[in-house]
């Protein structure tokens, strides 16, 4: 073919595809799926989850990034934790951060007992160990003060054990643990009421141990037996750690009743 052909070929391409709008390679639109319907969090995840399973990813998390920018707190929720966990998306906790902050912005406004009181304080529990940590190549400064603003809030006002428990370790882990040692233990009961199984064993510790509380070694090393036997993932080593801890120094009259006590109550 000659040049002044090849030329007129490609002047006739040029021209179809000026003339033909570019058909789009996703045309998915979440306003128009959920213009008549204005779903709350239930129909978003529902579709959400039937996308994902019919291996319409792409799909899924447009619609799920639609209702959390409609201010969807159950959306925001799960987008937040896609984000933090690398769930269909790339890992990035500022953008993690920034949903759960936003969540926590109208804490005020949940009713209590619905779904947005609790999101709201489980945003708060999020963001108090973003601050407790730090990550600064995220933008996340290392904040104490802001950590314990966070835990404090959602373990009175929400009473969250997760939050129960975060503040008593800061408790236990600052300055001053003797000083706050009964605020601490405080925590962690309501805490180990609620079924913390962490909590359950750090005061099982605490009563066996005797420094801040008064000892109660045969409590406490049931206490700790019984975390121990609902322990899983990552709990399930450092609690197995801190009984047989515990369980190495105890007497063989301390073992023995204990062990008899924390069989009284049934493995869940």
């Amino acid at each position: 073919m000659r040049v002044t052909d090849k030329i007129a070929v490609l002047m006739v391409g040029l021209a179809v595809l000026a003339g033909s709008p570019a058909t789009p390679a996703h045309a998915f639109d979440p306003a128009q799926v959920f213009a008549k319907e204005k779903p709350g969090s239930g129909a978003f995840l529902r579709f959400f989850f039937k996308a994902r399973k019919e291996g319409q990813e792409e799909e899924a998390i447009d619609a799920l990034k639609y209702a959390a920018e409609k201010g969807d707190h159950g959306a925001q929720w799960k987008l937040g934790k896609m984000y933090q966990t690398g769930d269909g998306v790339q890992v990035n906790h500022a953008e993690a951060f920034a949903i759960f902050n936003k969540i926590v912005q109208s804490y005020t406004e949940a009713r209590p007992g619905s779904l947005d009181w609790q999101l709201s304080a489980n945003a708060m529990v999020a963001l108090g160990r973003y601050y407790l940590k730090g990550m600064p190549e995220a933008g996340i400064p290392r904040d104490l003060d802001q950590a314990r603003i966070m835990f404090t809030t959602a373990a009175s006002y929400f009473d969250h054990p997760d939050a129960q428990y975060e503040l008593a370790m800061m408790y236990l882990d600052g300055d001053n643990p003797s000083g706050y040692g009964i605020q601490a233990a405080r925590m962690l009961k309501s805490a180990a009421d609620s079924g913390h199984v962490g909590a359950e064993a750090r005061l099982g510790y605490m009563l066996f141990d005797g420094s801040i509380l008064r000892r109660d070694p045969v409590r406490g090393l049931s206490m700790m037996f019984k975390a121990q036997r609902r322990a899983t993932g990552d709990d399930a080593k450092w609690i197995t750690d801190l009984q047989e801890e515990a369980f190495s120094i105890a007497s063989e009259d301390e073992r023995r009743a204990a062990i008899e006590m924390a069989s009284l109550v049934p493995k869940q």
